[in-house]
């Protein structure tokens, strides 16, 4: 043995420099990797996100996160996007604070912290405070290219997409143009609705729209593009062209006011609803998870005689408390209280999504909602009106560019280990397992006093 080690002495410390070189070389290299050691794999990113990143390897990703150092999320944030980098090799981010770097902030347009960034060769997505999912729909729609285009209706008072004021569009419009959307304004009795018009948005008309402006969204709906109708309420006896309108398509919009008293519990106003209940099943309601702020809204319901060939569906309910107040003067002055001879009482639908049933084609989608200011720069910004806003255009402009995240949850799983069970569990662990380790060493000793 003796002369075996000499031998081959020269060989064994090249073996052992090398060894020493490359755990040198492992130590300093930057080298990063994680065992998620779950039964569930809860720390690891879900599959559907993986072949997201896989299919667009190849593709640069570039993410910019505009966060405050201050901001305690942005730390989940970061592990979440060097999963991303395990999976894509020209995945980057970097965190900017747009209080210190407010000329980077100006240069992407940021207006508000937590807004990110995501750019993909001349594509852009933009995103706010987003969940995992709201990542992958990002990175999927940055593997599958789409513009859409939304044309806002002007001409009857409606709010204005450029205006700045709180009641205005701007941020609405800037969000949409985020989402790669073209924005367009159209006057009706001018530019009809031109055939590039995806989506069509009527936002806060304060007087009626003529018969000739309804008939072309009528020809609109029938030839297969999207509408948005944004409808505040009006004083009684106005607005009834659009009564009619809706009537037509199974929609019933409500002479009312819609009061809720539980909305002062999280700081608002008892004129400004919280709506927590969407419509799980529907598109538009996928993925939201927060509520939704309404100033001054409506009830829209579907009609009892809706047509056959339609499908009108509830999209959002306010609360239990709520109520349907139909006395615009009490209301004037600062009463408010249910009288339960008039006034219908909570949950109380205000958007409705309306599409063709299943066996007939042809035709296009629309959602009516009882307020529009919760899309303006007011109350965009407001817990979820931008995410349900969003959901919006994208069910209407037919953009099913959508995956649906599921991470799975950790499960508490006791051993349970019946009295037969734990006897043969105690006798492996206390005598097979010793006894097993006195042989072996036994054995040991014997075979080395035997050969020394």
């Amino acid at each position: 043995m003796r002369q075996f080690l000499l031998k081959f002495q020269l060989l064994f410390w090249v073996v052992i420099l090398l060894g020493i070189f490359a755990m040198a070389y492992w130590v300093i290299h930057p080298f990063s990797y994680r065992w998620d050691l779950t039964r569930e794999k809860i720390y690891s990113l879900p599959r559907s996100t993986v072949d997201v990143l896989h299919a667009l390897k190849g593709k640069r990703i570039e993410v910019l996160l505009f966060y405050s150092r201050e901001d305690e999320s942005r730390q989940g944030v970061e592990v979440f996007l060097r999963e991303c980098q395990r999976y894509h090799p020209e995945f980057r981010y970097d965190f900017y604070d747009p209080i210190r770097r407010p000329k980077i902030a100006r240069k992407f347009n940021v207006q508000q912290p937590a807004t990110i960034v995501i750019r993909s060769e001349n594509r852009e997505e933009r995103l706010f405070r987003p969940s995992e999912e709201g990542f992958a729909n990002a990175f999927l729609r940055l593997l599958h290219p789409k513009d859409i285009d939304v044309c806002f209706v002007s001409g009857h008072g409606e709010a204005e997409i450029y205006g700045t004021e709180g009641n205005g569009y701007q941020k609405f419009r800037e969000m949409l143009e985020g989402y790669n959307a073209k924005v367009h304004e159209i006057v009706l009795a001018r530019d009809h609705v031109p055939d590039s018009c995806q989506v069509v948005i009527v936002g806060g008309p304060r007087w009626d729209l003529l018969p000739e402006d309804q008939a072309d969204l009528d020809k609109a709906f029938a030839g297969g593009k999207g509408l948005l109708y944004l409808i505040d309420p009006m004083d009684p006896g106005t607005g009834t062209s659009f009564q009619r309108f809706f009537g037509i398509y199974g929609v019933e919009i409500g002479e009312n006011v819609v009061v809720d008293k539980a909305s002062r519990v999280v700081g608002g106003d008892f004129l400004m609803p919280l709506v927590s209940q969407y419509f799980s099943n529907h598109p538009v309601a996928r993925g939201l998870k927060q509520a939704s702020f309404f100033p001054l809204v409506r009830t829209v319901q579907p009609s009892v005689d809706a047509p056959p060939d339609l499908t009108v569906t509830p999209l959002a309910m306010t609360g239990d408390g709520s109520w349907a107040e139909v006395d615009f003067k009490n209301l004037e002055n600062g009463n408010a209280a249910f009288d339960i001879r008039t006034d219908v009482a909570g949950p109380l639908p205000i958007a409705v999504g309306v599409e063709p049933a299943e066996k007939s084609g042809g035709k296009g989608r629309m959602v009516v909602v009882g307020d529009s200011d919760f899309l303006s720069n007011g109350y965009l910004a407001l817990s979820g009106n931008k995410e349900l806003g969003l959901n919006m255009i994208r069910w209407l402009g037919r953009d099913d560019r959508f995956v649906d995240v599921t991470r799975p949850e950790l499960r508490f799983k006791p051993l349970s280990i019946d009295t037969a069970k734990r006897t043969k569990f105690l006798i492996v662990m206390l005598v097979v397992y010793p006894l097993l380790f006195f042989v072996t060493a036994g054995l040991f000793f014997m075979v080395r006093s035997k050969t020394s």
